[in-house]
């Protein structure tokens, strides 16, 4: 007699004590097998069982519209390939970057800081330089040296959008997809006036697009929202004066670090910290204005300066950072912004401060957008007796928090993390100088309670994702970028076929 031919409930109990593999092997025994093993209630029960919190079971249809069996096939395939660390394809794109020609593809990269990390004779970067491609959610952006235009590719479609933010005479210093607003940061191609003998000083802008659905699944339009000027005199073009930015829908804030060019023998760099409200559109081209003279009123709409802070607010909140600086970046939520500061033992370079900390230490300051009492919270991964460098939970992540997922494995370090909370997904790339190693966190059940999988991800992987020390990604894939300048995907879901949309005219 058939295990098929039992009645539902007795099959039911069997087949609980199958894997997600054999019940999708079990559809290729026979006729009978198949129809059983594909029937949508049986398929619904196994997603729940074993998938809790797979994105398909949290965006499907719960009535009889949804196709349970291929979803549960989907998701089986891919967690089969996340446990075994093994991508089921890679896809790499080329990146358009010139400083010349093109002109739609000038780019000049913000500067990280020369400070790295030194033990004996092995050496590690510690910082690393930005990326010119960006990733939320499913749509990466990126400048396309195949379609010779800056792309908006939606990976679970396939489909590539247009982004016509008319790069055109523009220098790209910096842009970022946060929260569905892109905000590109960039400067003129030709010169305002010169600094001095030896240098020119450009005009630099911020420009908002609102990110928004398309008509079809998978399109995308960027609109408009406004611009704004991000440095009143400009910046020179060089590898030292700096800029670091976080922007949420609402807020940008900019600390900008430039060297001191008086004449009056100052060595102390010239720091700056600003936070706009950038939550009102505004039709009004501050780049296209050189006067100033067609400025709306500070009353109308566009982008307001929320709060700047002097020389004298940056000593009181004790994130001057001087000629030796420890900042990692910024973050922001509805009323601070966050200053996160880092500091290494093993640091060295032209930047490298002379006191430094014991082991690895981390630093949140949240200073309020208004008056209002500042918020530090530090580790330093000193550990206790049982020598567990860090006693924080691993898994918390909030603004407030300094980031000890960062030595959370001390001496390794985090370089970088892509989660996906919801699905209980983490990869993690850590290395300790010539050891390194992505792994996949696996937390599949609802509650999160379990002790879970972890996996190696195949080894030659690091070199393909992690040339600009910079992941992201969800469950069903994970983006890097190599040294060949091309944005690596790596799948564990089916790759979808690129289809391009038509240029609108």
């Amino acid at each position: 007699m058939s295990i098929t031919a039992l009645p539902n409930d007795i099959f039911l109990l069997i087949i609980a004590y199958l894997s997600p593999k054999e019940l999708i092997l079990s559809r290729r025994v026979s006729k009978q097998f198949h129809d059983a093993f594909t029937e949508f209630e049986l398929n619904r029960h196994a997603l729940v069982q074993h998938y809790p919190r797979a994105r398909e079971l949290r965006h499907a249809d719960q009535n009889d519209s949804a196709d349970w069996p291929s979803l549960f096939a989907k998701v089986a395939g891919r967690y089969h390939h996340l446990k075994s660390g093994i991508p089921r394809s890679v896809k790499k794109l080329p990146l358009e970057r010139t400083f010349i020609i093109p002109q739609w593809s000038q780019n000049y990269g913000v500067e990280p800081w020369q400070r790295d990390l030194k033990f004996e004779k092995k050496e590690a970067p510690f910082h690393y330089p930005d990326t010119l491609w960006t990733y939320e959610e499913g749509l990466l952006i990126f400048p396309s040296a195949d379609l010779q235009r800056y792309a908006a590719y939606d990976l679970d479609t396939g489909i590539v959008s247009e982004v016509n933010f008319e790069p055109e005479k523009k220098i790209v210093r910096r842009l970022r997809l946060h929260e569905r607003v892109l905000v590109v940061e960039w400067c003129e191609d030709g010169p305002y006036h010169q600094l001095n003998e030896n240098g020119m000083v450009f005009r630099h802008f911020a420009t908002a697009y609102d990110v928004v659905k398309g008509a079809t699944e998978g399109e995308w339009r960027i609109a408009f929202r406004n611009e704004w000027k991000i440095h009143f005199l400009g910046m020179p073009l060089n590898s030292r004066d700096r800029f670091f930015s976080h922007h949420t829908s609402q807020k940008y804030a900019l600390y900008v670090w430039q060297l001191n060019r008086s004449g009056w023998g100052e060595d102390e760099p010239i720091e700056a910290l600003a936070v706009w409200d950038i939550s009102s559109p505004s039709p009004y081209l501050p780049s296209e204005d050189h006067s100033g003279e067609g400025k709306q009123d500070d009353s109308l709409e566009g982008p307001k300066v929320v709060r700047r802070f002097s020389f004298k607010d940056l000593d009181f909140y004790r994130i001057r950072q001087r000629s030796t600086p420890v900042l990692r970046g910024l973050e922001l939520d509805d009323g601070h912004v966050y200053v996160i500061e880092e500091d290494h033992r093993w640091i060295v370079g032209q930047q490298a401060g002379h006191a430094l900390p014991r082991l690895h230490k981390v630093k949140t300051i949240g200073i309020p957008f208004t008056i209002g009492p500042m918020w530090v919270d530090s580790c330093g991964a000193d550990g206790d007796t049982s020598i567990s460098f860090c006693q924080r939970a691993s898994d918390a992540r909030h603004h407030h928090l300094a980031p000890c997922w960062r030595h959370e494995e001390f001496p390794y370090l985090t370089i970088t993390e892509a989660r996906d909370d919801k699905a209980g997904v983490v990869f993690r790339a850590r290395n300790c100088f010539m050891l390194e190693s992505i792994s996949i966190s696996l937390k599949p059940e609802a509650h999160g309670t379990e002790t879970g999988y972890d996996i190696a991800l195949r080894g030659d992987l690091w070199q393909q994702l992690l040339a600009k020390g910079k992941i992201c990604g969800d469950e069903r894939w994970l983006i890097g970028e190599n040294s060949n300048q091309e944005v690596v995907i790596a799948y564990f879901d089916r790759e979808r076929k690129m289809r391009v949309q038509e240029l609108k005219t």
